[in-house]
C-alpha cells in the first residue's frame, strides 16, 4: 500500500462521510484517481464498509478474557457468536484465549451473560475475567477522542 492510500484511509478514518473531491482537494489528486483507488482498497477488503456509530450514554461495555482448557471451544464461539450484548470477539495469540467485548444497557446484564457463559460451557472455560469500561480515552472505531479539558471539568463535578 502506498502513502497516497494510506493518506486516503486516514482521512475517511477521521470522517467516513467526505467526498472523493473533498479528499482529492486535500491530498492534491483528482476525484477520479480518488475513486479508483478508494474502489480497489473496497475490492481488496482494505476498506470493508461505512457505518454510522451511535454512542449511548446509558450503555455498559465490557472486556472478558476468556480461557480454556484446550483449543476445542467451537461451541463456545458459536454461542458468543449469536449473542446479541458481543460486539467483538477474538482470539487470542497465547494459551486457548478467547477475548470479548459486550455492550448492553446495564451491567447487571453483563453479569448474567457472564454467569450464563461460565455455567453452561463450565467443562470448557479455565478462566474467566471480566471489567467494565470506568471511561473511554480513544476509541477509533467508536468516533471517540481524548478530551483532557472536558475530562477535568467533570471530575470537578463528581
Amino acid at each position: 500500500m502506498d502513502e497516497m492510500n494510506k493518506s486516503i484511509l486516514r482521512l475517511l478514518r477521521d470522517n467516513g462521510r467526505m467526498s472523493f473531491t473533498e479528499i482529492g482537494e486535500e491530498l492534491g489528486i483528482s476525484r477520479v484517481a480518488v475513486k479508483k483507488r478508494v474502489t480497489r482498497m473496497e475490492e481488496e477488503g482494505i476498506i470493508r464498509g461505512y457505518k454510522a456509530i451511535i454512542h449511548r450514554e446509558d450503555s455498559v461495555k465490557m472486556f472478558v478474557e476468556i480461557t480454556t482448557y484446550d483449543d476445542d471451544y467451537e461451541d463456545l464461539l458459536e454461542y458468543l457468536n449469536r449473542t446479541g450484548y458481543v460486539t467483538g470477539l477474538y482470539i487470542l495469540s497465547g494459551e486457548n484465549r478467547i477475548h470479548v467485548t459486550a455492550v448492553a444497557p446495564d451491567i447487571s446484564e453483563l453479569k448474567y451473560l457472564i454467569r450464563i457463559v461460565n455455567k453452561q460451557f463450565k467443562d470448557v472455560i479455565k478462566k474467566i475475567e471480566y471489567n467494565a469500561v470506568k471511561e473511554t480515552v480513544k476509541d477509533s472505531f467508536g468516533g471517540v477522542e481524548y478530551d483532557r479539558s472536558e475530562r477535568e471539568r467533570n471530575n470537578g463535578n463528581e
